[in-house]
């Protein structure tokens, strides 16, 4: 009885696992003479997404922004819906630099969205599988 159950749990972690794959995140137009990094960072609750909550992102990479186009790997992604939203943090503080309503820092969001103003869940949700993949994003700079 303890083998099954054992034996259980391990398939059961198997499957789990073999269900998360990577995705390569390939970013272009940054401009890398504004110095900094770039953090990538995946969402899967639309609330968490809508509302930044920083504290229930699902991925997350920090990639030096030392090129015009550089790339990052979220790691270990469950399958399902995810917003991709991107900062070209440059002064690498952490915090999105606004001045008034116009962004100071280069952002970029899955499929697209954003460009002239913040992306619903909706509007910015891929379709994810679960296998390895790549998906490309283009940074936006408002000045």
């Amino acid at each position: 009885m303890i083998k099954t159950a054992f034996f259980a749990g391990l398939m059961a972690l198997a499957a789990s696992q073999a269900t998360a794959g990577d995705i390569q995140i390939d970013i272009t137009g940054v401009d890398a003479g504004r110095g900094g990094v770039i953090h990538v960072l995946a969402f899967d609750d639309k609330t968490a997404f809508d509302q930044s909550q920083m504290a229930k992102i699902v991925g997350y990479a920090k990639i030096p922004a030392s090129g015009s186009t550089v790339s990052g790997t979220l790691e270990n992604q469950k399958p399902g819906q995810l917003a991709i939203m991107i900062h070209h943090d440059q002064n690498d503080n952490g915090q999105f630099e606004m001045k008034g309503p116009i962004p100071q820092e280069g952002w970029a969001y899955s499929k697209g969205a954003g460009v002239r103003s913040l992306p619903a869940f909706e509007d910015a949700a891929i379709e994810y599988d679960g296998n390895t993949s790549s998906l490309g994003l283009k940074m936006n700079y408002a000045n």
